[in-house]
């Protein structure tokens, strides 16, 4: 790994990247993945983030990567407003990775617009939504998710809560009728 990050980080700083945060992972709920973490990274703009794929020293990183881990996947979006996450050690985190019927992903839409009111009373808020991510798989195998939802909750029972709800109930289905697959993860800042 050291020899990736004595490599390949400088390159990509002089770009403008930037490292924003991490949560560990708690506990995978559904997956086919094992992650340790979830890192967050900026770049200042899409071109950035192309000039450093297109450098040619890229498959070298590629290569780098793959020596380092086992599994790592990077989703990479491009977002019009600046996003300034902050992870607090006394919160609880979600991750949810949802792979989309194109046909009906309005529904997906529809399901968190419908639980939110819930979500803000169990103590959590949607604090970034990740839409159609360029996806660089280590093995470069997978396809793209639809969407990527972290969620800050006030306590660990807090999505226990939004369960309950009616909220939940009432839009439960547009989940089911949107969702082809998806991963769900419980997160922790470190601290």
């Amino acid at each position: 790994r050291q020899s990736y990050y004595q490599n390949a980080f400088p390159i990509a700083e002089r770009l403008g990247y930037a490292n924003e945060g991490l949560l560990r992972v708690r506990q995978k709920v559904r997956g086919q993945y094992d992650p340790s973490v979830f890192a967050f990274f900026s770049w200042p703009n899409a071109e950035a983030a192309q000039k450093y794929r297109a450098n040619p020293r890229f498959a070298e990183f590629k290569q780098l990567r793959r020596e380092a881990w086992h599994e790592m996947n990077i989703y990479d979006a491009e977002i019009r407003e600046d996003l300034r996450l902050t992870f607090d050690p006394a919160k609880h985190y979600t991750a949810l990775i949802a792979w989309l019927d194109e046909d009906t992903r309005a529904d997906y839409t529809r399901y968190l617009e419908g639980i939110e009111p819930a979500v803000t009373r169990a103590g959590g808020r949607f604090i970034y939504k990740e839409f159609d991510p360029y996806m660089q798989a280590l093995d470069g195998s997978g396809d793209a998710p639809g969407q990527i939802t972290f969620v800050e909750w006030a306590s660990e029972d807090g999505f226990e809560k939004v369960q309950q709800s009616p909220e939940y109930a009432a839009h439960q289905r547009y989940f089911a009728s949107s969702v082809e697959r998806f991963e769900f993860y419980w997160l922790k800042a470190p601290g």
